[in-house]
This record gives structure tokens, C-alpha cells and sequence, in this order.
């Protein structure tokens, strides 16, 4: 049995690279300030940072909070504002052809005497079409689309770091995250080595072991992280470990981003949007100083000049001085995220797609994997085996989940939305359980994995897709339609008491940045959020 490794090389700064340093050093604390471990980032000075990854998943503040970064600081620094949740408008079309818009958010839902809400819906909520009666689903049991509409913050004035009355993640600066966390990590004894990686030696057993700098000279490697992006310089090309490409799932390669300026300041939708468009879909990601925005898109169904028109169309008066740029997206993984002594983070280990922010979530939990399992300086398989195998469950989440956004969709009007629906491969899992959901509603027992993707957010997303046509389910026939409208107002009650305390997006954003005066202290009564999630 060996001992733990003592010296963590992470080759390529950016937003996962500093992650790492600042994670890293921060659970490892005490042996970083008595040098017993020692981390290292060599980054180039001349590769900047992608920053198309400006919407975040629900832990973000988790991780922030676990390195120790104020929260006030990183909104005012990041420009950031709250996310609430992921709004979809467009890709599929109702019994009249005209856009549904439905929304995934933040929450757990709760049951109603035991009996999921979803069925209650199906059976009392929906036309027999598939359409709602009143509410969506998602307006039905969650209070995110009235806070949304009405650009609320998630909550109270004057309220300290990382407090909330609703779960929430951000919007923000991805360069200036980096920034934040080169900082940190420096602060907690981190090293930074500015230089060049010009060559990877290899060992007689295959492990890294040295890396040849162009300034430097050689820097001897004990386990090294792979943060270099789609450039993948390591556990690729070094390595040798083949990629495993999505595109018999998904289509789309190439994203066109610009950063356009905000129609109102002063109304900042606490949501992340993507709107279908005719070969893709559109992002829209409101920061408290601008919009990010782009579309992701397939080069087989549109050229770049044709995607940047498009774009530019569909944004509108907005987008008037923007200058997009073109990124090339690889959409795949490596087939092993962990090889020999090296372990490939964030775009170097793989990815997906933009929709659903999985980016820096990903590399959120593939940190505290490793911290799990960090390993000696023997370097048993067995650790590797384990590792590799949450990441290979990681990955098939959310290719279920993102694939099922698309290939449920039932449009079928341009050349792009035909080959979805028609002509793309359906990963086995998802196929299976989409056969078995025609007849019952997603449930844990049917999720091989939860680490991102619940239950509850592939309901919200068949019910706004309409997958359901609003027939009968046997599981609700010990319910009333008379209860299920008891739980609907009550579901109402809460919301109103929710939007009656919750200040406006824009006043609390520039109250956290110190920019205002602070408003007044609201205090929500315990009957407003008792009896259920939100």
C-alpha cells in the first residue's frame, strides 16, 4: 500500500484548471501550508479562456462557498446575477402550431398523500390534447415562473452570503470566475508557472512523468490533471486514450457567441433561456452588465455565415454591434477521464452541450470524486476503476437527459428538426425508459444515476413537452379532482406569499454590490414555506 502523492501538477488555467487549484487546496488546507502537498498550474500566457460557460447548474454556490469565496465579492466581480432555472421556447408546438414555452427549475416537488403530482396533473391538469387547463405543470408546483416573470431575486434585502428562500445558481463572467480563483488558490499556497508545455515524457510503465517547458526546462510529474480543454494535450495526445464522439446523438458542433447589450437594465430575468432556432437553438444569459448570447448550432444544416445571419435576425436591434465569433465544439468524451497518473478535467475529459450548464458542474463533482479517491504513489487500478466508472454514470445522465430534450420534440418544420426526430440514434437507457414513461411518470427506480438530473426534471421536461396527452393514470384514483384543486390553491398561496416578500432582481443585485441602500428587512411567516419544496 503506498502513501497519498504529495505533488499535483494541473496543466492549463482557465475555469476548470483554477477550479481544481482553488478546490484542491482548499480541502487539502492544512498539508498545502505545511508543504506536505504541493500544487502546481502551468498555464500558457497566450491561451485565453473559452468563457461560453456563463450559466451555472445549481451547486455553483456550493462550490464557491466550500472555497471560500465571499459571494458578494463574486456577483459585483462576475457581474453576476441569479439563475432560477432553464426556460425552453419553441421546441416543440402546440395542437395550433404555435411555440410552447415551459420551464425546468431549481426544486424538488412534494407529493400529495403519497401520490406524485405529476399524475394528478396528467389526470386533472390537461386537455386531452396535452395542453394545460390553466396552469403549466411547472407553474402548477413551483413558485419559479411567477418570480420569474415578475424579475424577482431568489431573496430578502439584506440577507448575508449564500442565503436564500429559493434554490438558485448564477449567471456570470466566466473569465472573471478564473480571475477569482487564481486568487484564491493563490492565497492558499498554490503555485503558477507561466510557461509553454512543449513535450510529455512517458515512463517505462506509460505514466506521465515528466513534462518539458519551453522557459522552465523539465517539471517532474506524480499525477498530473488534464485541464487543457479541447486541445486535450495529455490524456490524448500523450496518452493516447481514444474519444468517444456523440454525434450519432446529438448534432450540433458549432456555437456563434456575442455578448449584446441589455434591452432593459433594470428587468434582468432571474433565468437562463434557450429559444429553437432553424438548425439549433439560441442561448440567452442575462449578467448585470450585458447579455451573453449565441447559437449553438450544426454545421450539416447551416454554413457559419448563414448561422451568424440568422442569429443576429433573431436577436434583432440588439445585436446590431455585436461581432460573434465561431467556436468549434467536440462533443464526445475520452473514453477514461482517468489514465495511468493523469486525470482529464472539464473540456479535456468531454462535453456534451451548452443546454442544461453540466460544463462547470462536471468538473464540480468530478473534484470531489477525486477527493474521494486520491491516490498513493502506488497508483492501485482499483481507485482508477471506481473513479472512471462515476464519470462514465456522469456522462450517461446527461447525454440521457439532453438527448430527451431533443428527440422528444416534435417539430419537423426545417431540414435540422426532421434528422432530430427521425435520424439520430436514442442512447439505450433513454430509450427504454421513454417506452416505459407512455405509461408511467419518471420515478427513481427508473434513473440508474441522480447526480444531476432528478426525477422531477424530466417530468418538468415531458410535461412541457407535451409527451403526455393528458390521459388517465391509474396511480391517481385514490385522489380527487376536488384535491388536487385543494393542492393548486395552496400551491397559489405560497407563491403569493413568496412575491409579496422577495425584492426585484435588479434592487437586490445592486444592493448585494453595494450600489443602493438597503431596503427593508422582510421576514417570510414559517406557513408560507411549510409543507413542501418550492
Amino acid at each position: 500500500m503506498g502513501e497519498p502523492i504529495k505533488n499535483i501538477a494541473i496543466v492549463g488555467g482557465g475555469t476548470s484548471g483554477w477550479i481544481a487549484a482553488a478546490y484542491l487546496a482548499r480541502i487539502y488546507e492544512r498539508r498545502v501550508a505545511t508543504g506536505d502537498l504541493k500544487i502546481t498550474v502551468i498555464e500558457s500566457p497566450d491561451v485565453g479562456i473559452i468563457g461560453v460557460g456563463e450559466s451555472t447548474a445549481r451547486p455553483m454556490a456550493d462550490l464557491l462557498r466550500v472555497i471560500g469565496v465571499r459571494e458578494a465579492d463574486f456577483i459585483r466581480r462576475c457581474n453576476a446575477t441569479f439563475k432560477l432555472s432553464g426556460l425552453f421556447a419553441d421546441w416543440d408546438r402546440d395542437e395550433n402550431g404555435q411555440g410552447v414555452t415551459w420551464v425546468n427549475p431549481f426544486f424538488s416537488q412534494s407529493d400529495l398523500h403519497g401520490v406524485n403530482p405529476a399524475y394528478l396533473y396528467a389526470s386533472y391538469g390537461m386537455h386531452k390534447g396535452g395542453g394545460p387547463i390553466e396552469e403549466d405543470f411547472t407553474e402548477a408546483i413551483s413558485v419559479c415562473p411567477a418570480i420569474i416573470r415578475a424579475h424577482k431575486g431568489p431573496r430578502k434585502l439584506g440577507d448575508g452570503d449564500y442565503k436564500s428562500e429559493i434554490p438558485y445558481s448564477y449567471h456570470m463572467d466566466a473569465v472573471e470566475l478564473a480571475k477569482i480563483l487564481m486568487e484564491r488558490g493563490k492565497e492558499l499556497g498554490v503555485k503558477q508557472i507561466l510557461d509553454h508545455v512543449e513535450d510529455v515524457k512517458l515512463d517505462e510503465r506509460g505514466f506521465v512523468s515528466e513534462l518539458r517547458l519551453r522557459e522552465t526546462g523539465a517539471f517532474p510529474i506524480e499525477f498530473v490533471i488534464d485541464a487543457t480543454g479541447f486541445a486535450s494535450i495529455i490524456i490524448a495526445k500523450a496518452l493516447g486514450e481514444p474519444f468517444t464522439p456523440y454525434d450519432n446523438y446529438l448534432l450540433n458542433d458549432r456555437a456563434v457567441v456575442a455578448q449584446i447589450p441589455h434591452d432593459d437594465p433594470t428587468k434582468i430575468e432571474p433565468t437562463s433561456r434557450a429559444t429553437a432556432m432553424n438548425a439549433g437553438w439560441r442561448f440567452r444569459v442575462p449578467l448585470f452588465n450585458r447579455v451573453g448570447s449565441g447559437y449553438i448550432y450544426s454545421s450539416k444544416f447551416i454554413s457559419d455565415d448563414e448561422a451568424v445571419e440568422e442569429f443576429k435576425k433573431s436577436v434583432g436591434e440588439a445585436a446590431k454591434d455585436a461581432e460573434p465569433r465561431i467556436i468549434r465544439m467536440r462533443i464526445g468524451r475520452a473514453r477514461r477521464s482517468w489514465v495511468k497518473n493523469c486525470m482529464a478535467l472539464g473540456l479535456s475529459s468531454g462535453f456534451v452541450e451548452p443546454l442544461e450548464a453540466t460544463a462547470i458542474y462536471s468538473v464540480q463533482v468530478a473534484l470531489q470524486w477525486f477527493h474521494n479517491y486520491f491516490p498513493e504513489n502506488d497508483f492501485d487500478p482499483a481507485v482508477r476503476k471506481r473513479y472512471n466508472a462515476l464519470i462514465d454514470g456522469l456522462y450517461d445522465e446527461i447525454i440521457d437527459f439532453i438527448s430527451l430534450l431533443f428527440c422528444t420534440s416534435n417539430r419537423e418544420d426545417t431540414p435540422y428538426w426532421k434528422a432530430v426526430k427521425h435520424d439520430m440514434d436514442i442512447p439505450p437507457r433513454l430509450e427504454e425508459n421513454l417506452a416505459l414513461w407512455r405509461h408511467t411518470m419518471p420515478d427513481e427506480l427508473d434513473l440508474k444515476t441522480q447526480t444531476f438530473f432528478t426525477p422531477t426534471s424530466y417530468r418538468s421536461a415531458l410535461m412541457g413537452k407535451r409527451f403526455w396527452q393528458g390521459r388517465p393514470y391509474s396511480q391517481v384514483a385514490p385522489l380527487s379532482e376536488n384535491e388536487w384543486r385543494q393542492y393548486l390553491q395552496l400551491r397559489r398561496e405560497r407563491t403569493s406569499g413568496l412575491m409579496n416578500v422577495l425584492p426585484d432582481h435588479y434592487t437586490l443585485l445592486k444592493q448585494i454590490r453595494g450600489e443602493s441602500v438597503a431596503g427593508p428587512a422582510f421576514t417570510i411567516s414559517s406557513d408560507i414555506l411549510s409543507g413542501g419544496g418550492v
